[in-house]
């Protein structure tokens, strides 16, 4: 009688102590993931990109289709704006070799949409954006050179 008493205590033990295990284990595992730091996941770097020309000088253009702009909550009101300032920029580029593309107030508004963008929507990549920026600036850059050495 003491033997099969002693063999269900013994079973009934192991069992009680393989759940707390397992509970352990599996507790230990999830403090791990949440002491691991969480990375966001970057949009792929050529999402909507297209490379543009002008002059023999490539750059590229992130344009979004209209389906594909996140809701206003997560940048979608910041990509649309920038996209149009970006937009309304490369036309003053065709259209004349001469007047600045920039001014102060678009400066400004650029990296306004820029930076409240990151803010709402991190996984963004907003690069794109500042590689034509910098085109841009570029082109204005020359263009106050050659508007010095003409007036000289």
């Amino acid at each position: 009688m003491k033997k099969p008493l002693l063999l269900a205590f013994l079973l009934a033990g192991s069992f009680a102590a393989h759940a707390q295990m397992s509970t352990l284990a599996s507790g230990l595992g999830l403090a791990g993931r949440l002491a691991m730091p969480r990375s966001t996941p970057q949009q792929k770097a050529t999402l909507f990109v297209l490379p543009a020309t002008y002059q023999a000088h490539t750059f590229p253009q992130k344009r979004t289709p209209a389906k594909k702009v996140p809701k206003a909550d997560q940048g979608g009101t910041e990509i649309v704006a920038l996209e149009q300032l970006l937009a309304g920029r490369f036309a003053a580029l065709q259209a004349d070799s001469t007047t600045l593309l920039l001014d102060v107030a678009q400066e400004k508004e650029f990296s306004r949409l820029r930076s409240n963008l990151e803010t709402f929507n991190a996984f963004w990549n907003t690069d794109p954006y500042s590689q034509e920026m910098n085109f841009y600036r570029g082109h204005d850059a020359s263009r106050q050179r050659l508007a010095r050495q003409v007036a000289k």
